[in-house]
C-alpha cells in the first residue's frame, strides 16, 4: 500500500507559524487543486544536497506551491525562497491525487524528480521504489507505472512540451494564492 501524504503538512513540527490556502482551478491550461503553504517561521532551515550542490528548501519566509493536476500521476511542489525566487520544483510520482475528508492528498509511489533552476533534472528515490516493490508496498504494475510517468515527464521537461503546464504556471499559481 502506498503512503498517503497531505498538502497542508499539518503534522510538520518544523513549522512554527504557517499560512495555508488552497483552490480548485479549471482553466484551459490547468485543471486541479493548487495549494500554497507559507512558512512564516520555522524552527530551523532544511537543506538538501544534490551531488556537489547544497540547497536550502525551508526557511523563514519560504513558500511551497503544490499543483495537483486532475487525473495525473504526479504532484508538483515548487519551492520559493523568502525573496520569491524559485529554488526547485519537486515532482512526486503518485498513484493518484485528489481530495478526501482530511484534505488534498497524493498516494506516493516513492519515485521523484527534481528540476533545478539551472535546468538540471534529477531522479530521486529509485532505491525507495525498488524496496517498496520488493516488500510488496507497491505491485509490479505500480512500479512500472511510476517509471513510465518519470520517462514521460522527463521527455516533456526536456522538449518543453506544452503538455506539462505546472512548471510554466508555477509563478502564476503562486501569485494567485497571494494573500489579499
Amino acid at each position: 500500500m502506498t503512503q498517503r501524504k497531505y498538502a497542508a503538512r499539518s503534522s510538520w513540527k518544523r513549522i512554527v507559524k504557517r499560512h495555508y490556502r488552497e483552490r480548485y482551478l479549471e482553466t484551459t491550461s490547468f485543471t486541479g487543486y493548487v495549494t500554497r503553504l507559507d512558512l512564516i517561521e520555522v524552527t530551523h532551515p532544511l537543506l538538501v544536497r544534490y551531488s556537489e550542490q547544497e540547497i536550502q528548501i525551508v526557511g523563514d519566509g519560504y513558500s511551497w506551491l503544490q499543483q495537483f493536476p486532475a487525473g495525473q500521476k504526479h504532484v508538483v511542489t515548487t519551492m520559493f525562497n523568502a525573496h520569491g525566487q524559485v529554488i526547485q520544483s519537486y515532482i512526486d510520482i503518485c498513484l493518484r491525487n485528489g481530495r478526501d475528508t482530511t484534505g488534498i492528498f497524493w498516494d506516493d509511489l516513492f519515485l521523484d524528480l527534481v528540476l533545478l533552476p539551472s535546468g538540471e533534472c534529477l531522479i530521486l528515490d529509485a532505491d525507495e521504489l525498488e524496496t517498496a516493490r520488493e516488500t510488496g508496498l507497491v505491485n509490479q504494475d505500480q512500479y512500472a507505472a511510476a517509471w513510465m510517468e518519470v520517462e514521460m515527464l522527463q521527455h516533456q521537461i526536456r522538449t518543453k512540451e506544452l503538455l506539462f503546464q505546472p512548471l510554466a504556471l508555477a509563478r502564476v499559481h503562486h501569485d494567485l494564492l497571494n494573500e489579499a
